[in-house]
């Protein structure tokens, strides 16, 4: 029994320790990586090369959107979705990031604006999202009720 108990007490301690070490779940950076696939409905380039960095060129008609999609997993890992994003040459976009379950949006959206012509890392807490803690089965940056210009979105990751 004394020996379970240490195992247990063991394990506690070490627990905490590899729940921070969780390396970042990356969707895309330069490619589609780790089994997401493009479920996309707005027009998108991947790996359109600019520099050295190979982002994905998003545009689109009205409420079109980038969306990744992965077989379902738990979010619980994680407590927030990073990726870098350029407004393009005019910038600007009104874009909802939302998380996707069941290969649905959720209800829950975090709203951004990229810069014109500026490179900006975007941290969402998945809290925000309504997606901490859930199973869920993708990403989706989506458009307004307005057609928008060209984007560009790298480095995209559930940390």
């Amino acid at each position: 029994m004394k020996h379970i108990l240490l195992a247990i007490a063991a394990f506690t301690t070490i627990l905490p320790a590899l729940a921070q070490t969780t390396s970042p779940f990356v969707a895309y950076d330069d490619e589609l990586k780790n089994g997401w696939q493009n479920w996309s409905w707005a027009k998108v380039q991947f790996s359109a090369p600019i520099g050295s960095a190979k982002p994905i060129k998003v545009e689109g008609e009205p409420w079109s959107g980038l969306a990744l999609h992965h077989d379902a997993f738990s979010s619980a890992p994680f407590t927030k979705v990073s990726f870098y994003i350029n407004g393009g040459m005019e910038g600007g976009q009104s874009l909802t990031v939302k998380a996707m379950a069941d290969g649905k949006p959720m209800e829950a959206g975090y709203t951004i604006q990229p810069k014109a012509k500026t490179w900006a890392v975007v941290v969402v807490p998945l809290k925000e999202l309504a997606a901490a803690n859930k199973t869920i089965d993708g990403i989706l940056l989506q458009g307004g009720a307005d057609s928008y210009k060209p984007y560009y979105v790298t480095r995209i990751q559930f940390e």
